[in-house]
């Protein structure tokens, strides 16, 4: 299992840790940074030393927003949730969603309300001055037409915050940013598509498009070396034989939800 998915779940896991009295401080609005910093006296999740400021806000249901959280002296983790009945209940989580180990958190509203954001430390014992800023999103593109790979090609692109998302049962709980494609072959043939990035987990889906979207047939996280080949790493590799001549839809997209970057995708 990878070292993402048994850091989110594991920050998930300490969700409701924290006790009642660390309730919210104050409120983030959008295009206004706020200099923190966590100390020793900070609030903390209970048993564990995770240092942690807690802050206000506010949105009404299907608005978007991102929150980006930086500091040079200690891996942020940003959690975002709702105070029930004096406890707090995570609904999504970003770790290293920004720059090296600083996060930025994609997030739509499902309910009117008000919501709790968490700036706190990966590690434990951690402390330092840090940087979070909220931002507001426009609404979610369109899905995008599926370009056309052909075997033999790679293609590059880039998911940004602006790419066409999609719900998914991500890691974080954020929806996931995507590209499509199309491959056409003939019945018999057999093609090995691989998804690469530097800057996020890949992650691999095909199907074939229905009115309700791509109904996926097979998907693949974290895909096999071949050869003398290096290990993928993080990279995804799917292997497809046509069952008869048509197109089939690639999607090109990320394990964790709300993660961006640049990435190639290479039909062999």
């Amino acid at each position: 299992m990878k070292t993402q998915i048994s850091k989110i779940a594991f920050a998930a896991a300490l969700a409701t840790a924290l006790p009642a009295a660390a309730m919210a401080q104050s409120a983030l609005t959008p295009g206004a940074p706020v200099q923190g910093e966590l100390t020793l006296e900070s609030a903390r999740v209970s048993s564990n030393v995770y240092y942690l400021d807690s802050y206000n806000v506010s949105g009404t249901a299907g608005d978007r927003i991102t929150i980006a959280m930086q500091s040079d002296e200690f891996d942020t983790l940003l959690e975002i949730g709702q105070m029930v009945d004096g406890e707090f209940q995570q609904i999504s989580v970003d770790d290293d969603g920004g720059e090296g180990l600083n996060s930025r958190l994609v997030f739509t509203f499902p309910e009117t309300g008000d919501y709790v954001v968490r700036a706190r430390t990966f590690g434990t014992d951690a402390t330092g001055p840090y940087t979070i800023e909220l931002s507001e999103l426009g609404p979610p593109p369109p899905p995008p037409p599926p370009i056309r790979i052909r075997p033999g090609r790679t293609a590059s692109g880039e998911l940004t915050i602006d790419s066409a998302t999609y719900e998914a049962d991500s890691y974080g709980g954020s929806d996931r940013h995507y590209a499509l494609y199309e491959l056409r072959g003939r019945e018999g043939d057999t093609r090995t598509i691989t998804l690469r990035s530097d800057d996020f987990d890949a992650f691999l889906e095909i199907g074939a498009m229905s009115p309700l979207g791509l109904a996926v047939v097979d998907s693949n996280d974290d895909g096999m070396a071949t050869g003398e080949e290096e290990s993928l790493g993080l990279d995804s590799r799917l292997t497809v034989t046509f069952q008869q001549s048509g197109r089939l839809t690639i999607r090109a997209t990320t394990l964790g939800g709300g993660a961006t970057g640049a990435y190639t995708l290479t039909v062999e």
